[in-house]
């Protein structure tokens, strides 16, 4: 009779067991993941890699398995009140189910990653499915820049995810609407953070789409140009450090009790997801929201007050 060896017998076995497992789970990632962390994680079970480049970009090569949804669907233009407002939870169910998106799913969001505003895109976003109740999300640092300056592996193929079942509900606590912001400064107890540029706050400059110069009155400036390396000796958009994020945020005079109410507004919402996350999950502020409407819709209410010629906190 021939007989097989034992450990010939061993192998069998465990090649026979490989062939019916399923991918690894994602080991524990950070809010901010990086590509190393990716790398490693890509064929991990129930992670969804979502690009939020322009479909033009996405087509010409992507991180392997990664669905796309343009920015510009997470933050359209709205005829009625000429701003860029967030979609109703219906619609976003509707875009996450049709990528794969389940309710237990990892979901890793990145941009372009070159500049301050690509990295914009995807922190916004990342603010988006944050506040429309999808927890588990972390935000690639430094993006599609970071990877491809690494070597790392990219195609074009686009993936045919299965209908995910994620239903999204809008936390109101993490969007501010303008009847918000209107009460907010009535009550007071509020801090409001501008994340425009040194121009655009003062009153200087402003952008084509909001009606009149300046900022809210009585608030604090900290430009969303600082909170990531992006340009610095060619670096990609990195998220800073947390000591120098901790130190900026003492230096631009935010609260130091974690638990302030924070409203952040920049001009179309964009740049304010970046103050979200780096606030909410960098520096641990729990009571952070993004104002959704920000300064196309406030400056177009001429009966709403406007500060020029002054940095936020100067009021006289």
């Amino acid at each position: 009779m021939n007989r097989r060896p034992l450990h010939y017998i061993i192998y069998m076995l465990l090649a026979l067991l490989a062939g019916f497992a399923t991918a690894p789970t994602p080991a524990a990632a950070d809010a901010l993941a990086s590509t190393e962390w990716l790398t490693k994680n890509l064929s991990a079970k129930g992670l969804v890699i979502l690009d939020v480049r322009t479909a033009d970009n996405y087509g010409v090569g992507h991180i392997p398995g990664a669905v796309n949804l343009p920015y510009d669907s997470w933050d359209p233009k709205n005829d009625e009140t000429g701003c860029h407002l967030v979609p109703t939870a219906e619609v976003i169910t509707d875009y996450f189910q049709k990528l794969g998106i389940n309710n237990d799913s990892h979901v890793i969001i990145y941009d372009h990653g070159n500049t301050v505003s690509d990295a914009s895109q995807g922190a916004s976003a990342y603010w988006i499915m944050n506040a429309m109740g999808h927890k588990n999300i972390s935000y690639l640092d430094g993006g599609f820049t970071k990877w491809t300056f690494e070597g790392r592996t990219i195609d074009n193929k686009k993936p045919t995810p299965q209908p995910g079942n994620f239903i999204a509900k809008l936390d109101s606590s993490k969007l501010t609407t303008l009847q918000d912001i209107s009460a907010s400064l009535k009550k007071g107890g509020t801090t409001f953070l501008d994340v425009r540029n040194s121009d655009q706050h003062f009153g200087f400059a402003k952008s084509g789409e909001v009606k009149r110069f300046g900022h809210i009155p009585g608030l604090l400036t900290w430009p969303a140009d600082y909170m990531t390396n992006a340009g610095i000796n060619r670096a990609p958009a990195v998220i800073k450090s947390k000591e120098d994020l901790t130190t900026m945020a003492k230096g631009v005079g935010l609260p130091t009790d974690k638990n302030t109410r924070i409203i952040v507004y920049c001009n179309s919402s964009q740049f304010a997801g970046m103050g979200f996350f780096v606030l909410h999950e960098r520096l641990g502020y729990k009571n952070v929201s993004v104002f959704d409407g920000s300064m196309i819709e406030y400056a177009a209410n001429e009966n709403l007050p406007i500060a020029v010629y002054s940095w936020g906190f100067i009021t006289k």
